[in-house]
């Protein structure tokens, strides 16, 4: 239920828990604060939409330039699956009832 990013959420969180009680928010943020030094203060900056679209559309062009040859081979080998015709014998059989 909790999902703090940032001392600044965990706090927020925290006073939301105890029903806008500080006293109780405090020892709870103390509590769930204790050995995690690393977490930032607030939470990081979100990418703009477009430049997060920018990155995505550009990871997925260059694993598909990089891949290219994987499905080419890929596409070329189903293509020859639809494309076969069925087999005819070369010399085939006398009727049996002449």
């Amino acid at each position: 239920m909790i999902k703090p990013t940032s001392k600044y959420e965990l706090k927020q969180s925290c006073l939301y828990l105890c029903n806008l009680n500080v006293e109780k928010a405090e020892k709870m943020y103390d509590f769930m604060v204790k050995g995690m030094d690393d977490m930032p203060a607030v939470p990081l900056a979100q990418k703009p939409f477009l430049e997060n679209l920018k990155e995505q559309s550009s990871e997925i062009f260059g694993w598909l330039r990089e891949n290219e040859d994987v499905l080419t081979r890929g596409a070329e080998f189903i293509k020859g699956i639809f494309q076969r015709k069925p087999a005819t014998p070369a010399n085939p059989l006398p009727q049996i009832n002449e």
